[in-house]
């Protein structure tokens, strides 16, 4: 007995698809944990929030192999409208640049964001990295449970 290769191509279609399905959500799922990390805090442990366009310029991207797969939604926060902007295209540039497998790119768009960390010793990112390094083992763990036959 065989099976014809139509069947089987269509099997490994369909498992391809299923990976890519759940490693975009896990991935996800961490890109939103880290968004809340990042912009959810109050004023007195976080930046001023003058304009709203730095907190609005928070987000992530996923891509695989350069070519973006999800978004998140770079939530406008006050008047931030150019802090969207700014999220998404950054958000956009870096993860273009990682063409070999997928990538979460975690970002805060505005140029100064840097310098808000750096200056006025505010946490943008820098919670956010320690939570994705912490989290990621765990969630690598259970998507290679969930990838197993």
């Amino acid at each position: 007995m065989t099976t014809p290769m139509s069947e089987i191509n269509a099997f490994i279609n369909a498992e391809k698809k299923r990976t890519e399905n759940l490693i975009v959500h896990a991935l996800s799922y961490l890109g939103e944990l880290c968004v809340i990390e990042a912009r959810d805090r109050p004023q007195e442990v976080s930046w001023i929030d003058r304009s709203g366009n730095l907190r609005s310029s928070i987000g992530y991207a996923i891509a695989h192999n350069g070519k973006i797969l999800r978004y998140s939604d770079f939530t406008q926060v006050k008047q931030g409208n150019d802090g969207v902007k700014e999220g998404k295209t950054f958000a956009e540039e870096i993860a273009r640049k990682f063409t070999n497998g997928y990538v979460l790119v975690v970002v805060a768009g505005m140029n100064y964001a840097e310098l808000v960390e750096a200056m006025e010793s505010k946490n943008v990112l820098a919670s956010a990295e320690l939570f994705a390094r912490k989290k990621l083992p765990e969630m690598m763990s259970k998507l290679k449970s969930q990838l197993a036959p």
